[in-house]
């Protein structure tokens, strides 16, 4: 994993060589400032969602999207192949470059996938992003001027990646859209595997590496009503399994959250630096703290980057982060969502209010059920969700 050293140098050694005065001074700033190179910060974070049995589930959650955030069409096959190995992958572009004078630079990327796996259409980007056979087209233009400063209503999710302070960024067609700290992208693809997995023998939680490179750091989350607990897992090469336990502390729930908060940003910071980390957990704290589960969390090194990103004008330095993101369905949860499922009056709204951020996973997981009214009920709502 690179460090954050890149970050020093695109302030060193630039000099916009003007002389003179005047008019013509003043273009000839925003003409330099214009060229000089531009730092990137790729973090790619792969969801996948697990039922306890290890079967793989639907990895799209439910969540609140802001308005600026355009919204795409899922393909029909996201549903589909319940053993298949599904991901999630959330992309997330901010840049940084000389601060000085104003420019706007076109910096349109394209992304194509780093293995055989295919994609599905992109279900919200920002700004708009383009699809094809042959990638993903996504054109937008990085500023100096200052990006704007999303209020209370858009989602800490989306208004977390403002701690980096960096460029803003903007669609490439017109000055006036919005300006947004960030460029960001979702889809799902098939045949990603989790790095770990978490199984139990008897109260015994066993965390392994099951892939063929070494995870150097991970964290298992136990996020609920009474509280959050964050255990660090130790460096696991490949087929190394731990034991582990889970939180909470005997502390009140918010002060486990702020506790959490900080272990989040001290896990990230140890890999990333300390200025991008604070605005990785404060874009990850809703579904990495914030949302109820079971799940697992690991920095995977840049050969493991699920999407290949390029750039139409060369960059100074790119900086890239992986995040593996598992969701574990504990079994208690999973006999909560069969007894539920079976309740005729328990409605898409109810499913929900009440299975919150993974329910298409948990749905997923009951319409695999034996029990057959269990099952005709979650295929029914899951037929509404996705008509939604």
């Amino acid at each position: 994993m690179q460090t954050n050293r890149w970050l020093a140098t695109i302030y060193c050694g630039i000099s916009l060589g003007v002389s003179g005065c005047g008019a013509s001074d003043e273009n000839a700033v925003n003409t330099a400032s214009s060229t000089q190179p531009i730092a990137v910060v790729q973090v790619q974070t792969v969801t996948t969602v697990q039922s306890w049995a290890g079967s793989f589930l639907s990895p799209s959650p439910e969540q609140v999207v802001p308005a600026y955030v355009e919204r795409g069409t899922v393909a029909s096959s996201a549903g589909s192949a319940a053993q298949e190995e599904r991901a999630r992958i959330d992309v997330a572009l901010l840049f940084r470059g000389p601060q000085a004078g104003s420019f706007s630079q076109p910096l349109n990327a394209h992304l194509v996938s780093a293995s055989a796996a295919p994609w599905s259409a992109i279900e919200h980007c920002f700004p708009h992003a383009e699809q094809s056979s042959a990638g993903v087209s996504w054109p937008f233009a990085v500023s100096s001027a200052a990006a704007a400063e999303l209020d209370a209503t858009v989602s800490p999710e989306w208004r977390g990646w403002q701690d980096f302070r960096g460029l803003a960024v903007r669609g490439s067609n017109g000055a006036s859209e919005l300006s947004i700290p960030v460029a960001t992208l979702d889809f799902e693809t098939s045949g990603l595997s989790s790095p770990l997995v978490l199984s139990a023998e008897g109260d015994t939680l066993f965390v392994t590496n099951r892939s063929s490179y070494a995870v150097a750091r991970a964290l298992l989350i136990y996020s609920h009503p009474g509280g959050i607990g964050v255990t660090a897992v130790e460096a696991l090469g490949p087929a190394e399994r731990r034991v582990t336990v889970l939180g909470p502390k005997e502390q009140p729930p918010s002060a486990l959250l702020e506790l959490a908060r900080a272990q989040l940003t001290d896990f990230f910071s140890a890999s990333v630096g300390p200025e991008l980390a604070p605005a990785m957990a404060a874009a990850k704290s809703i579904p990495f703290l914030e949302t109820q589960g079971l799940r697992l969390i690991a920095l995977l090194g840049e050969e493991q980057e699920p999407a290949a990103v390029s750039f139409s004008t060369p960059v100074a330095g790119r900086q890239r982060v992986v995040v593996s993101h598992s969701e574990i369905l504990k079994p208690e949860e999973q006999a909560r969502v069969l007894l539920e499922v079976t309740d005729p009056s328990v409605g898409v709204e109810q499913a929900l209010a009440s299975f919150g951020r993974f329910t298409r996973a948990k749905l997923e997981f009951a319409a695999q059920s034996s029990d057959v009214t269990a099952s005709v009920r979650a295929n029914a709502l899951l037929t509404e969700l996705r008509s939604r």
